[in-house]
């Protein structure tokens, strides 16, 4: 089986670093190709490196199987996140190398997380704090996954009137800032790319999705880690703020734009605070 995940693996990460090349040097001539993407240049570079990253992860692999917790979900890590992440640099590009790797990372998972048939006991040492940082990542995906069925589960949401008009600011998942005029015939909606917002709900998705599987495979490190990812994307986000809510020509105050935030932004602190506090309280046990 490791034998195997390494061959498709390594293929995937090869094709990867060929869909990088072409979308650095073509990027612009395909475009339909790589998903309309406005900065080829740059995604091709991110494509390129994480798909170096995978090949590395996959070397490693080959030479030797890690002993601890941490070594192996870094390796299973080195390869599955460059498999999703480079979903949204390459576009099309990306299905045959993704779909070898995400093989690849199974078979990786499969191999280095056999679990024997036994009853995992209640009083396992560690068990509440995984609960913590499993049910704190989960809220944290489920604010970004109920965002896209509903809008006030965004980042931020306003809505302001403007004469006998109302005009609504929302910021949703993945990448994009939604401006809705709405009057007393129409409503008009704009959405506009954006790619700090695209950032930041990927440093979400990651830190949540890397907490979430750490705290299944019981890593502290890597909750830390996927923690602090959330982190970063909240301040991140209360820091591009401004420039991001000028998007839509929205303006207004800081402190206006604070008392707006979208439910998803509370919902992800909730969910930061959970993971945060989890791997504290181990750290002192």
């Amino acid at each position: 089986m490791k034998k195997l995940a390494i061959k498709l693996g390594t293929w995937g990460a090869a094709l990867g670093i060929l869909a990088g090349l072409v979308e650095l040097g073509f990027g612009t001539y395909i475009r339909a190709w790589i998903g309309d993407k406005q900065n080829p240049v740059f995604l091709g570079i991110v494509t390129l490196l994480l798909s170096s990253l995978a090949l590395t992860a996959l070397l490693f692999a080959s030479k030797q199987t890690p002993t601890t917790r941490d070594g192996r979900l870094a390796i299973f890590l080195g390869v599955l996140l460059p498999a999703l992440i480079c979903f949204t640099t390459v576009g099309r590009l990306w299905y045959l190398p993704g779909s070898l790797l995400l093989a690849a990372g199974v078979l990786l998972a499969k191999e280095y997380w056999r679990m024997p048939q036994t009853t995992i006991s209640t009083t396992e040492p560690g068990r509440a704090w995984r609960l913590m940082v499993g049910m704190g990542s989960l809220i944290v995906l489920l604010s970004i996954g109920l965002a896209f069925w509903q809008s006030s589960f965004g980042l931020f949401q306003a809505e302001i009137p403007v004469m006998t008009d109302r005009l609504r600011v929302e910021v949703l998942p993945m990448d994009f800032v939604r401006r809705t005029a709405f009057t007393h015939v129409a409503r008009l909606v704009e959405n506009v790319e954006s790619d700090p917002v695209r950032n930041i709900y990927l440093s979400l998705i990651l830190g949540a999705g890397l907490a979430f599987i750490a705290s299944v495979v019981s890593s502290r490190l890597f909750s830390g880690i996927g923690g602090s990812l959330i982190l970063l994307g909240n301040l991140l986000f209360l820091a591009w703020l401004p420039g991001i809510a000028s998007l839509a020509q929205y303006a207004t105050g800081y402190l206006g734009l604070l008392l707006s935030l979208g439910w998803g932004w509370y919902l992800g602190t909730a969910g930061l605070i959970l993971i945060l506090s989890a791997v504290f309280w181990k750290r002192v046990k």
